[in-house]
């Protein structure tokens, strides 16, 4: 059966009024249909080749980079809980429309550098020097509605590539930043240990790479090895105290000593690297002797 419609707001107000019955969208299948409908008048030319990576990508993928990645950090860096990421949360990647948001201080700045990239690589030196500016995006930012939703979501593709397990890219970044100190051996040991398959290592992991992955959307590779170093004592502190890790658990280990605000409010690296973190007492998990070896000789175990 086919519905034609010839006013884009009817078509979305039917596309929502369909997806309220039956089976629900994926939360990411709102927010693309959303951002689609925001795409500017000027950028409509743009909209097939922006949506195309978006279209490319496996739906898993996509929806993991959400549930995952944006919505906990997202989430996390302004000390709310991040668990489930649903349809209700859609709003969290929801922001301004440059068209037709009012002139309000706080948006100048976006509004500055949104036309400033589009006008440097359009000059026609780019022409000769083959050079591209990518817009200057932060992970808890406010988002452009439109064209920049997809290329955010294509750069964060790119980003959390880096730390998937079984990618090439990965073992080039480490041996590339010649990581020193004990980062070099953390980041081989956490894919290596002997629990790290299961659940609970798993969402222990995920706290790591999230608060990981912020800290180089802020500061790169600045000091990357003793920033390595200072999140895995504090995810993995999780996994050695605790002999059952769950969703709740490492929910709330971010939300008591939060350093995803501290990494929010930080203006240099030190400010991050230099917070103290508790020595660990006791150890009630299995299948972790590695890790726990790596506090030993960290100094970061009794």
């Amino acid at each position: 059966m086919t519905f034609a419609l010839n006013d884009v707001s009817e078509a979305f107000q039917f596309f929502d009024s369909q997806n309220a019955r039956g089976r629900d969208l994926e939360p990411h299948d709102l927010l693309k249909a959303f951002h689609l409908r925001e795409f500017s008048v000027g950028d409509e030319p743009l909209k097939i080749q922006t949506v195309c990576r978006w279209e490319n990508s496996e739906t898993e993928q996509l929806a993991a980079l959400f549930s995952q990645y944006l919505y906990r950090i997202r989430n996390w860096s302004k000390g709310a809980s991040a668990r489930y990421f649903g349809k209700e949360d859609t709003a969290l990647f929801k922001g301004v429309n440059l068209e037709t948001v009012a002139h309000y201080p706080y948006v100048e700045q976006l509004r500055m550098a949104h036309h400033f990239v589009d006008h440097y690589n359009d000059q026609y030196e780019r022409r000769i020097d083959g050079c591209a500016l990518g817009f200057p995006f932060h992970l808890d930012q406010i988002i452009i509605n439109g064209r920049r939703f997809f290329e955010m979501t294509a750069h964060y593709q790119e980003t959390v590539t880096l730390f998937n397990e079984r990618s090439a890219i990965n073992l080039q970044f480490l041996s590339s930043e010649k990581l020193d100190g004990f980062a070099g051996r953390i980041m081989k040991q956490i894919k290596t240990y002997e629990g790290h398959n299961r659940t609970g290592d798993r969402y222990v992991r995920s706290i790591f790479d999230c608060l990981l992955i912020y800290y180089i959307d802020k500061f790169g590779h600045v000091e990357i090895s003793r920033a390595i170093e200072k999140i895995f004592i504090w995810a993995y502190s999780l996994r050695l105290k605790m002999q059952v890790v769950q969703l709740a658990s490492m929910d709330n280990h971010v939300l008591v000593q939060n350093l995803f605000t501290l990494i929010k409010e930080a203006t240099r690296p030190g400010d991050f690297i230099n917070c103290s973190l508790p020595v660990l007492a006791e150890k009630k998990s299995t299948k972790t002797d590695e890790i726990e070896k790596l506090f030993r000789d960290m100094r970061y175990y009794e």
